[in-house]
């Protein structure tokens, strides 16, 4: 089985010290207290928050407005996150891609073994890393509610891993992966191997939550709820927590709830080369291998251009290249976006938002550029090259 791209178990050069300065100045701090409260008022925010996390340490918070049923919003506060899951998602499966239990491009297979097709192109069975960068030729429409028929309508015309379309199913994809290859469900297969071990209070059901009294509402775009904690409650009592690779590819689409601490702590272990407080979830080659354009890759499956790296999206923004991801529903938007040269994680949630579309990148809200570039003056390189190691098979 080709594996040289994991494979990428990469060396970091450490070229000069971290800096010493952790944190900010409390004029600083004061600025962008400001600075926030004017951004969210704008936004129509009933609650949310922005955490900047840099080599490992939070340098700052800012936690605005209610959680619903009387609360204030803290770190503590659970989210549902919309497609910021498929980003958390894909954490799980680079680790069965790191064990060999997962080859990126080998064909996928549909519940009855047979690999997907578009039925376009038999002889082009589709990938995960097609899957991961959005290039499977699966159409934006494709239906994951339910088990996937994989028929023409959910195609385009065009061939797998030649040309970038964005589509819900592609992350589905992961969840039903992920219970297929380790036998566990998804909620189970992640708490042990991502959540459990960084201690985040998170799941793709809101009542299997390690702490469900922190679950916020969700409010539209007025200011009127959306969803109550109880409302969600209700909608997961009866949810199957089984591992059924046939029928849970909504799960990994934009069901995960997680705490705004618990967000944080995986953007920090992204922007730390797999690694925070002492737990390594990746090795630094698959942290990097996410952020790549996977069509510059030899032997990729993936031909065609596509600013999502293995789910995780890629851009821009003042000289400084950013990856993460964005999910947006209602009025609720949540952003994980790290910068890996300064190490730094900034989580931005809203929730109530009013949201518009970014002037950079139409996936990239203006909020959070808006946070981003405010920000810029805080970050400090920390002189740290990569080497890959391709191992030549």
């Amino acid at each position: 089985m080709k594996r040289a791209l994991l494979l990428l178990l990469a060396l970091l050069l450490v070229s000069s010290a971290l800096p010493a300065r952790a944190g900010i100045t409390s004029e600083q701090q004061e600025e962008a207290d400001a600075f926030f409260a004017r951004l969210f008022a704008q936004k129509n925010t009933v609650g949310g928050a922005v955490i900047v996390n840099q080599n490992g340490e939070r340098i700052y918070g800012y936690f605005h407005g209610k959680a619903g049923g009387g609360r204030a919003v803290t770190e503590d506060t659970v989210y549902k996150v919309a497609s910021v899951t498929k980003l958390i998602t894909a954490i799980g499966v680079m680790q069965l891609v790191e064990q060999g239990k997962v080859d990126l491009d080998a064909p996928l297979l549909d519940s009855a073994g047979s690999p997907i097709c578009n039925p376009r192109f038999p002889d082009q069975p589709i990938t995960l890393r097609q899957a991961m960068s959005h290039t499977t030729s699966l159409i934006s429409s494709a239906n994951y509610t339910g088990t996937p028929t994989w028929s023409g309508k959910y195609f385009d015309v065009y061939a797998p891993g030649t040309q970038y379309a964005y589509a819900n199913l592609n992350g589905g994809i992961l969840g039903s992966l992920i219970e297929k290859i380790s036998g566990q469900s998804l909620n189970s297969y992640m708490t042990e191997h991502v959540f459990a071990p960084l201690k985040i209070n998170a799941s793709y059901a809101s009542t299997l939550l390690p702490d469900p009294s922190q679950l916020s509402y969700s409010f539209n775009a007025d200011g009127t709820v959306y969803a109550s904690s109880a409302s969600y409650l209700r909608t997961d009592e009866h949810y199957d927590d089984t591992c059924d690779p046939g029928s849970h590819f909504r799960m990994s689409v934009g069901n995960l709830y997680i705490s705004l601490k618990g967000l944080e702590s995986l953007g920090a272990m992204l922007a730390n080369r797999g690694e925070y407080q002492g737990v390594r979830l990746l090795m630094p080659g698959s942290v990097y291998l996410m952020q790549m354009d996977q069509s510059t890759l030899g032997g990729s499956s993936v031909t065609g251009e596509s600013p999502y790296g293995l789910n995780t999206f890629r851009f821009e923004l003042d000289g400084r290249a950013w990856y993460g991801h964005q999910g947006w529903w209602s009025g609720r938007m949540a952003d994980l976006f790290y910068e890996p040269d300064s190490r730094t994680a900034v989580v931005l949630v809203m929730n109530g938002n009013n949201r518009t579309v970014g002037a950079v990148n139409r996936e990239v809200a203006a909020q959070m550029e808006r946070t981003l570039q405010f920000i810029s003056s805080w970050i400090e390189a920390n002189g740290m090259d990569i080497t890959i190691i391709d191992d030549g098979e």
